[in-house]
């Protein structure tokens, strides 16, 4: 479920953006209860789909026996009646006979079985959330509660108010003192712009005291009306409190963990009629951000952006680090207009991104699409940009 855009990463809008998350990333690292597992020589890893982890240390370190078969591949984890069953190569799980599909496939690396970090979570009942900003996976043993039931019910309210579009009753589910509260006027516009369908997939509850809760959850939106906005799953943390255990909840605070954007089914395949010298200013400034980008023109590269865009400040810091710290080369592979309504137009593009000089780097392949707006002075420029998927290049 989007609160609001603004809450949303913002992706580049120039390719040098998208480009920092691959600079000299951090090794990913497993906390359980607070405590960090020593994984050195078998740390987990991000195979382009999901988080892998290894998983005999985690599993053992829960409580559970694991017991692997070589003859079948057949991994075998059992805890006080709970028996866990994955096979490598295999997307179909079992948990005390219970089929679960998985989102990649469990794997062997050097002799270490990897499984994805949400399978954690649903084998083993304790909450897995992956913290991007310190790229940790932080697993913690959640005790049962009455209020858990009252913190679920928040969330019905939540998905409720949002596709009801609901005005009074989503702010009156924030705590008026946060400066959440601030976004107010945003809310409103959103629900006059678009008619969106909001769900929460997954809602874990990390810690609950008698008036405080803190809350993770993956939650997904998809647009039924209105502009252009890709569809996205999101994953964020909440803080909940509550004046007493009879006042109902609010949220205090809100922590983005991860997002990922997704293309409307049938965008790519869709006819859109672009007037020839439209498409040709569209292509061409796009085509000049990254020119700029590879030249490291700062200026270039902010007269390419529409000013009134999000992170149009930020962008310039970025691009002015990564211009400092890498020598980069951008290149389009394809590029195609998927909307356009006469001022504003979405193009999705595929870029390579490869190191000439600088510290250690991922060359990439990106796939995005990117929003632009025509200016009263006739002028196309970028205004937000979105990551679909990136694939490291070999």
């Amino acid at each position: 479920m989007k609160l609001l855009p603004g809450f949303i990463a913002v992706l580049t809008l120039s390719s040098a953006i998208s480009l920092s998350a691959s600079a000299a990333e951090k090794p990913i690292t497993v906390q359980i209860d607070q405590e960090q597992l020593q994984l050195t020589t078998n740390a987990p890893l991000n195979d382009g789909h999901a988080i892998l982890v290894p998983m005999r240390p985690i599993f053992e370190k829960l409580g559970l026996n694991v017991v692997f078969d070589a003859k079948t591949s057949t991994i075998t984890a059992t805890k006080e009646g709970v028996v866990i069953k994955l096979q490598l190569g295999s997307k179909n799980a079992s948990i005390n006979g219970i089929i679960k599909p998985l989102q990649t496939a469990p794997k062997m690396i050097k002799n270490v079985t990897y499984v994805p970090v949400r399978f954690v979570s649903e084998a083993t009942g304790n909450n897995v959330v992956w913290n991007a900003t310190t790229r940790t996976v932080e697993i913690t043993s959640l005790q049962s509660s009455d209020d858990t039931v009252t913190v679920a019910d928040f969330f019905s309210n939540y998905v409720k108010y949002s596709n009801e579009e609901n005005y009074d009753g989503f702010m009156s589910l924030i705590d008026s003192k946060s400066p959440i509260a601030q976004i107010g006027p945003q809310i409103k516009q959103q629900f006059e712009m678009y008619n969106l369908k909001n769900s929460v997939d997954q809602l874990n509850i990390i810690e609950l005291k008698a008036n405080e809760a803190t809350v993770h959850t993956i939650e997904s939106t998809k647009k039924i009306s209105g502009p252009f906005m890709p569809d996205s799953q999101t994953e964020y943390v909440y803080s909940l409190t509550r004046s007493s255990k009879d006042a109902g909840w609010k949220i205090s605070n809100l922590q983005l963990q991860a997002v990922k954007y997704i293309l409307p089914e049938g965008a790519l395949t869709a006819e859109v009629t672009v007037p020839k010298a439209d498409e040709d200013a569209i292509k061409a400034v796009f085509t000049a951000n990254l020119d700029y980008t590879n030249k490291e023109d700062l200026d270039g590269v902010m007269s390419t952006i529409d000013e009134s865009a999000p992170g149009y400040e930020q962008n310039r810091l970025v691009a002015t680090q990564l211009f400092q710290a890498y020598d980069l080369e951008s290149s389009i592979e394809s590029s195609k207009i998927i909307d356009y309504t006469g001022d504003t137009a979405v193009l999705y593009s595929v870029q390579t991104i490869k190191k000439l000089k600088g510290p250690q780097f991922q060359d990439n392949r990106n796939t995005t699409i990117t929003t632009l707006k025509k200016s009263a002075d006739g002028k196309w420029k970028l205004v937000q940009s979105y990551l679909l998927s990136s694939e490291a290049l070999k």
